[in-house]
């Protein structure tokens, strides 16, 4: 069974309210074969913007990350029962059969970027030519 990763915004409840929450989200995986592998609390947060969903406005709520494995076949019945759960603002599932691996394993990445060594100094020269508002002609005689 591959593994994934599911995020949880569960709106501003009392303790054993966001504990039935999650206990409803959980038991949505392992009624239809899935094993739950850890639980992780971020905390209560400040939404970024306001979300408007089940009739109500949320500004803030409690972040979740649930790490489980499951066949592939109930992802949708378990993001429809997440979509209907009216305690739960968002919910995503990632998949995390891919590991990240870093580009450079040592020393800093370039990505394919040249080193220009006077761009420094042309960005200054710039910025302080425009600070001084001088013209393309006076600009020419300086230099």
């Amino acid at each position: 069974m591959p593994g994934y990763e599911m995020s949880l915004i569960v709106k501003s409840l009392q303790r054993p309210e966001v504990a039935s929450v999650l206990r409803r989200s959980c038991a949505t995986i392992l009624e239809r074969g899935g094993i739950i592998r850890n639980m992780e609390n971020l905390g209560h947060k400040t939404l970024p913007y306001k979300i408007s969903l089940h009739g109500h406005r949320h500004t803030t709520g409690n972040y979740f990350l649930v790490h489980f494995d499951s066949p592939t076949n109930i992802l949708p019945e378990v993001k429809d029962e997440l979509k209907r759960d009216v305690d739960v603002v968002r919910h995503n599932i990632f998949s995390t059969e891919d590991h990240f691996r870093r580009p450079c394993l040592r020393g800093p990445c370039q990505f394919g970027e040249l080193p220009n060594p006077d761009h420094e100094r042309r960005v200054w020269k710039f910025r302080t030519l425009k600070k001084l508002h001088l013209t393309k002609k006076e600009v020419e005689n300086l230099t």
